[in-house]
């Protein structure tokens, strides 16, 4: 989001027509203390800061047009023998939320965006997404949901199917927005302004390396986390919120790879014809802390 993306911005559009509000804008910062290097006692910190801006337009009753920018910036060391590299995505979303009856809705969005150490329009920079999300509403506290996104990764096509729901309890207290396997969010309501949740993320995304001491040949970052967190959220006043996040990221890895080392294609977390050679030493699991501040829309 995240110069920002939590980029987890993307999937600001897996709620839309789910939730009956709208974060215009997300602004979050995200560290993550002391992860030490397998083979050595050296340590690195990696911290965030991402930013996300949404901007709804209504066409007509059925359709809405939905368009967004993005971005992130990741400080870390990639090996406890280098110094620290700067990881930037900056992008936009374009595509249309459509209603097709009172049952059935859809998402479909594209996102372009460049992603690597350096910004620069140039090929290996520059990746395409693509995100269709049909749902059903079986009532208005509970709505099922199922598609694909898809995105044009350094190290090949990756395909994640998507299923999830909607779901409210009647006391508007319990609110749960799952979209397996990438987001899960859960959250309960304990003062007129305070809720308790919390939330997995298990999204990755890959960056090109335009300066590196690994191989003559180029290479790519690989981020694969696992993220869970719990969270306590505070409503400060009718549209800004903030959000206090504390967990931990599970077989988290920056792997780096030569530019012409690739898989044939992934299937969420499963990747098929990897034979890729590691060229960095992973750093083990670690404590996630994070802040984010929201400005909503309601409807």
């Amino acid at each position: 989001m995240k110069f920002i993306l939590s980029i987890v911005f993307c999937f600001f559009f897996l709620f839309i027509h789910s939730q009956n509000y709208l974060d215009l804008v997300n602004l979050s910062y995200t560290n993550t203390p002391n992860n030490t290097f397998e083979n050595s006692d050296s340590k690195t910190t990696i911290e965030e800061f991402a930013l996300e801006l949404n901007f709804p337009i209504k066409l007509n009753d059925k359709t809405v047009l939905l368009t967004s920018f993005y971005g992130n910036k990741t400080n870390l060391q990639l090996d406890f023998n280098t110094l620290n590299e700067s990881l930037n995505v900056m992008g936009l979303g374009l595509g249309i939320n459509k209603t097709f009856n009172e049952k059935w809705s859809g998402t479909f969005i594209v996102f372009p965006k460049l992603a690597a150490d350096k910004l620069s329009f140039s090929g290996d920079n520059m990746q395409l997404g693509f995100l269709a999300l049909i749902t059903k509403k079986r009532r208005e506290d509970l709505k099922y949901k199922f598609g694909v996104y898809a995105n044009t990764e350094n190290y090949g096509l990756l395909v994640v199917p998507i299923f999830g729901l909607y779901y409210l309890s009647p006391n508007k207290k319990f609110e749960a927005n799952l979209n397996l396997p990438i987001i899960a969010d859960a959250n309960y309501k304990i003062g007129d302004r305070t809720w308790i949740g919390m939330k997995f993320d298990g999204l990755g995304t890959t960056y090109n390396l335009t300066h590196q001491n690994y191989t003559n040949n180029g290479a790519y970052v690989s981020k694969v986390s696992n993220e869970l967190v719990s969270y306590f959220k505070f409503q400060i006043n009718k549209s800004i919120f903030l959000n206090t996040k504390i967990g931990y990221a599970i077989s988290r890895n920056y792997e780096v790879f030569e530019t012409n080392d690739k898989i044939d294609w992934a299937l969420a977390s499963i990747y098929f014809g990897d034979n890729r050679t590691q060229l960095n030493n992973r750093f083990k699991d670690g404590a996630i802390f994070k802040i984010e501040l929201l400005y909503r829309l309601h409807f």
